[in-house]
């Protein structure tokens, strides 16, 4: 197997799980525990949640003079 490494650009903000699920379905399940992490929205529109050290160990901010070069 080969070794791949790829990036992209997003955008993101700090959101529970449960108020992700509430704003993406309208209510959160009540049966799991809600963690801290990131809503994430892709180039396409796809929106996803991410938990926080797994978001954190993927994506770092773009800083102002980055946000010039893209």
């Amino acid at each position: 197997m080969k070794t791949y490494i790829g990036s992209k650009i997003i955008q993101a903000e700090p959101m529970d799980k449960d108020s992700f699920l509430h704003e993406k379905n309208g209510c959160a399940p009540a049966n799991e525990e809600n963690m801290h992490g990131y809503k994430v929205v892709y180039p396409d529109g796809y929106t996803s949640w991410s938990p926080k050290d797994v978001f954190e160990n993927a994506y770092r901010e773009v800083t102002e003079a980055e946000m010039k070069l893209i």
